[in-house]
């Protein structure tokens, strides 16, 4: 195989599709395998070795991107909005990780909850292949992988609501409450939203994409699990996340009923046994365990004290005092995951090394223009992807597509209460991807034009 060949084959669909798996796919196996050494070897503690492979691949992946644009052909090289978004993000990231008011320090130096520069070119690559994956059953087998992910998260989950933990929780935990692989009920929480958006899309679509009788009948029983666990997460902006999945598609069958009747018509029904089936599960969850109680408990104490800082668990306190930064950072941010910075000057014992707001994080950490830009990218895929719903012929791409608009809105609502880590966002990185438009690719088997 001549040079020009091997080059060709290396930055393929294929090879990106490959890539993306591994690492999507690989994430939550290594974090198993982790946590049983963890039992072994207390010098080893959870998510070891999660921030050490993202931006492994961060590297890898970046250098993928390297050889995909020198290997065009001078004259096919063509640079698509897809494309430009991919530069624009690196530059903000490494505008703002130069002019950091802390250079080197990122989420107050806590190496597992961190951002660093390795992990945003993850994200950022991971981004980008997702825009060149095109081939529909790539596209397909990409659904199944989700939902592979999510049904080992949600094994470990539902264990943890009866206090069987492979390891131990990194971070927040209290008895009965799930938190999956990510050592965090709270991001949990907004995965498992996002995954069970992924799944509901698969199921309510499944004569597109599901193929066999037996999934069909599989993924009502599959959902009900993955949400009962996102209850027992005990993350109400779970909830919030799973309420924009809802309007989504309220909304997107009300447009789509006028010109695919024959299509939305079982896809409501569909929807409807979900819905009484996640009914069913509230119940349960009412009657048998505190998830909801606590929650409703602790957010009417939130309101009622009368301190509007306190509400969202601190929350409104936190974003005030990211806020209060931007004018006097608006061009480059605090620097690159420095949000722990806005807290230097606060007389109060308060600190927080994220927004829990991806939105003003991104704003107070990278500035205006970085949060323009990554608002801008949010629409563009968004917008993109609603058109593609609308206008595509092919009923499965459009279903994927479908299904993964659902995914990328529920992600983007759960956002505004939560905060951005390496293990979550990378999938969601992918996702926006996927959804962005961008030229057919050429089918050329060696080279993406």
């Amino acid at each position: 195989m001549s040079l020009k060949n091997s080059i060709g084959n290396l930055v393929s669909e294929e090879a990106f599709y490959k890539a993306s798996v591994i690492l999507l796919g690989g994430l939550p196996v290594i974090e198993v395998i982790t946590e049983i050494i963890v039992r072994f070897d207390d010098r080893i503690i959870p998510s070891f070795f999660l921030p050490q492979v993202t931006g492994l691949f961060g590297i890898l992946g970046t250098l993928l991107v390297i050889f995909y644009w020198l290997s065009m052909e001078r004259g096919k090289r063509k640079l698509r909005i897809a494309d430009i978004f991919y530069f624009t993000l690196l530059f903000f990231m490494i505008i703002s990780a130069v002019f950091s008011r802390n250079p080197g320090l990122y989420a107050a130096g806590d190496y597992f909850y961190c951002e660093n520069p390795l992990h945003f070119l993850a994200y950022y690559w991971i981004y980008f292949a997702g825009t060149l994956i095109d081939d529909p059953k790539y596209r397909r087998n990409i659904l199944f992988l989700f939902a592979g992910v999510a049904v080992l998260e949600g094994v470990f989950a539902f264990l943890q609501t009866f206090n069987i933990e492979l390891a131990y929780s990194l971070y927040y935990y209290t008895k009965h409450t799930a938190y999956g692989l990510t050592q965090n009920s709270n991001y949990y929480g907004g995965l498992c939203a996002v995954f069970i958006a992924g799944i509901s899309g698969m199921y309510i679509f499944s004569d597109e994409v599901a193929g066999s009788k037996v999934l069909k009948y599989t993924l009502p029983a599959v959902l009900t699990v993955l949400f009962y666990t996102m209850l027992a997460s005990r993350a109400r902006l779970a909830w919030v996340g799973f309420a924009g999945l809802v309007v989504f598609y309220i909304i997107s069958f009300t447009i789509m009923y006028r010109k695919d009747k024959e299509t939305v018509k079982p896809a409501i029904k569909r929807s409807l046994v979900l819905l009484a089936a996640f009914s069913a599960v509230v119940l349960i969850a009412l009657f048998f365990t505190d998830y909801i109680r606590e929650a409703a408990v602790r957010s009417y104490w939130e309101v009622a004290n009368g301190n509007v800082d306190k509400v969202g668990t601190d929350r409104i306190y936190n974003w005030k005092m990211g806020l209060r930064s931007v004018p006097d950072n608006w061009l480059t941010g605090v620097g690159l995951d420095n949000y722990s910075y806005v807290f230097r000057s606060s007389p109060e014992v308060y600190f927080q090394a994220k927004a829990h707001n991806e939105y003003i994080h991104v704003l107070v950490t990278q500035g205006v223009p970085a949060v323009i830009n990554y608002l801008a990218l949010l629409i563009f895929a968004g917008a993109g992807a609603v058109k593609s719903v609308i206008n595509d012929t092919s009923k499965e791409r459009r279903a994927v597509t479908w299904i993964l608009i659902g995914m990328f809105i529920t992600y983007c609502v759960q956002a505004l209460f939560n905060g951005s880590v390496t293990y979550v966002a990378v999938y969601f990185w992918f996702i926006t991807g996927l959804i962005t438009p961008r030229t057919v690719i050429g089918r050329n088997k060696n080279r993406l034009f």
